[in-house]
This record gives C-alpha cells, structure tokens and sequence, in this order.
C-alpha cells in the first residue's frame, strides 16, 4: 500500500490558480451569455482613461479620452505614443513609471515652475521599488492641451497577473480646471479683500487720529477742571480705539483671532499705561481657543480694554482713599488686588466674566451712571447683541453676552 504525501505548498499554490483560473472561465461565461461586451462597458464609461501593456504598449484607449485628447483610439492603439496627448517631445508618462516599478522618478519628471502642481504617491501593494507602492495620483498643469492648457488630475494603478506580476497600468483622468480656476480666483479675491482692509483700517486709525489730535488741541482752550475732565473722557474711549484697531489687525487671520493672546498684551499695555508692575497685582485670564473674527474683535476688545483701565482707577482711588484715612505715605501703585477675566462659549454666545476685589468703589457707579465710559460699553454691548448685568457684592463683577457679528 502507498503511503499519502502531505501537500505541498507548491500543490496549494497550483490549487489557488485553478480556482482563480474556474472564476475567470465562469464570469467570461456569464459575460458571454450575457451578450455584454466588456470592452463595450469600459468605453461608454465617462471617465477618461488609457491601459498600456508590460511593453509599453497602448491597448486601451476609451472614448472619453478620445474626447478629452482629441485623438482617435485607432491612431494610438498598438503604439507607445500616449505622451503626444500631454507633451511635446517624448518622455513617459506615469503609467510607463508603474509597470517599469520605478515610481521614486516621478518627481524629477513632473517638477514644474508652477507651484500649485502636486504629486501625491499611495503606498499600495507591493512593487520592484523599495519604498513605494504600485499606485499614485497627481495633479497638474498641460499646457498643450486645448487653446489655453488644461488642469488634469490623474490616478495611475497597476495590472497584475493572478500570480501578482505587474503586466500593465491603467490611467484615468479628472479635467479639474474649472476647480482650479474658481480657487485661483478665491484666492486673488481674498487677497484684494485683505489689501482693502488694509487700507480700511489705516483710514480708520487715521480718522482716530485726527479726532483725537482735535480733541486735544481744543483742550487748551478749557479753563475750567469740570471742562477739562469732560474733554479727557472723550479722548480716553479714541485713544483706546487707536490702540486696539493697531493691535487686532498685527493679526494674520483676521477672520480667527486669539482673542486670549490679545486680551494678555492688552492688560500688560494698560499696566504699562498707568506705570504698574505687573507683579503687585494678581492677574487670571481664562480665556483659550476663543477666535473671534476682526468685527467682533474690535468692540469686544474696547469693552475689554474699558473695564481693565476702569479697573485699575479704581484700584488707584481705593489704595489713595485708605491711605488718606489711615494718614500713612503708602506708594498707590503698590497694590495686591486680584483682576480676573474669563470668556466662555456657551454655543449661541459667549459669555464674558471681568472680575476685581476692589474693596472699596467711587460712589454713585453702576450701569447707569452718567459717565462717558459705562454710556460707551453699553452702546457697544448693544451692538453685540448681549447684555450686561453688575454685581457689587464681593468686589465688582461684571457678566456681559455677546454673539458675533455678521456682515
């Protein structure tokens, strides 16, 4: 009696061809019955694209692409000559860098001056390069094509044999230029909206300017104290308007500003202004991933700057007030108040907390005391359809809503 051999591998690898080589045999069978022509369904298909063979050799070329290129299947079909659709002189295309296995070449090939070309290689499968795969896609410019060039994107993909050989590459084709045309004109529009902005901007700090100089100027001509504290009120809310226009449009998106990044330099300017160190005083801003565009920026960035420097004259006028009581030489700048600030998005708006311990506060303030800065943060606060509401209980806390504003 014989003894049974196992199987060999070599045996198990002959069985997975013939039942590749029996799945093949029944779908030509049911293509057959069928009455479909396979070659038929490819070339109705509306998506331009080219086969070549190991050789080099177009076998395929659908009609789709005879659209596109301008030329005839049986003009092509049997020669090596796919690259008069795209160039000038002969080089290969990327389905000739596919079946040879050499996609690292692509780059030096498709490196052109226009920087808006874009290879991207996949790494799919196996192939005789090392490190890369045997598909890719890229987009591009030819100027050959039609009267004016055409933008193409083209994906390239490997043929194999069942035994996993690479015998040929298909290549298909996407006309992108109307794609690319409309992001080249999003892209001067945008930067002809910033240069007007620009220049928006630099009119408007300038106007500021210019009141501000008159307000001054005018100054001079008040007598008396009352006169002159009126005058100051006015020119503080412009002053301040120049300074937060300068500093929000440093930004380089203007459409998503930090407004935590902003709100810490302007804190710092303030103290700056009023000549406090930074270190008598305990500061907390809680205010992170809060991007604003530049129209809600700049009058959430006046209300901010107000309430910081109103802050400040308070804390001032309580360390002088306590110090007159006391009768001591205390130095007014040596405080050790807390200031807090903290802006939250709650979805359909923000809400906005500014809080101080000033112990002691000015009589008679409130929202609706008849001071130019608190008639200034209501108007402002009107214009970002919120509202504010004061609690004077433990200190001065302000909570003020906000949304954004759409133009």
């Amino acid at each position: 009696m014989k003894k049974m051999l196992a199987p060999t591998n070599g045996s198990d690898h002959g069985d997975e061809l013939r039942r590749e080589n029996a799945k093949r045999e029944q779908l030509e069978e049911l293509l057959e019955e069928s009455g479909i022509d396979l070659n038929e369904i490819m070339g109705v298909s509306p998506v331009p694209q080219f086969v070549i063979n190991k050789d080099h050799n177009v076998i395929y070329w659908n009609r789709a692409l005879e659209k596109l290129s301008k030329i005839k299947a049986d003009q092509i079909l049997g020669t090596n000559k796919q690259w008069k659709v795209f160039y000038d002189n002969e080089r290969p295309c990327m389905a000739d860098f596919i079946v040879d296995g050499h996609l690292e070449e692509i780059p030096k090939w498709y490196t052109t001056k226009n920087n808006r070309s874009k290879f991207m290689l996949r790494y799919h499968g196996k192939s005789e390069s090392e490190t890369l795969g045997d598909s890719c896609e890229a987009v591009a410019f030819f100027p050959l094509m039609s009267d004016k060039g055409k933008w193409l994107h083209f994906t390239v993909d490997a043929i194999k044999n069942p035994k996993g050989n690479v015998i040929g590459a298909v290549e298909t084709f996407e006309d992108v230029t109307k794609q690319i045309h409309l992001q080249e004109e999003f892209v001067k529009t945008t930067e002809e909206k910033e240069v007007l902005l620009k220049k928006i901007q630099h009119r408007v700090k300038s106007d500021l300017q210019t009141i501000d100089s008159m307000i001054h100027y005018q100054s001079y001509y008040i007598t008396d104290d009352e006169s002159m504290e009126r005058f100051k009120e006015i020119q503080n809310p412009v002053k301040s308007m120049i300074q937060i226009h300068r500093k929000l449009y440093q930004s380089k998106d203007l459409a998503n500003i930090d407004f935590g990044v902003f709100i810490r330099s302007l804190i710092l300017d303030r103290f700056r202004a009023y000549e406090i160190d930074k270190n008598t005083i305990q500061v907390d801003i809680d205010i992170n991933n809060i991007l604003l565009d530049i129209n809600t920026a700049i009058p959430c960035g006046i209300i901010a700057n107000e309430l910081v420097s109103d802050s400040i004259k308070r804390s001032l006028l309580t360390a002088k007030l306590e110090e007159s009581k006391e009768g001591k030489h205390k130095n007014p700048y040596k405080m050790k108040d807390e200031f807090a600030m903290k802006i939250t998005d709650k979805g359909e708006f923000y809400l906005m907390t500014v809080y101080d311990n000033v112990k002691v506060s000015p009589e008679n303030f409130g929202l609706q005391n008849n001071t130019l800065d608190m008639w200034f943060i209501n108007k402002l606060i009107t214009q970002l359809r919120g509202t504010v509401n004061l609690e004077q209980e433990n200190g001065t806390l302000f909570k003020i809503t906000f949304k954004k504003i759409k133009i």
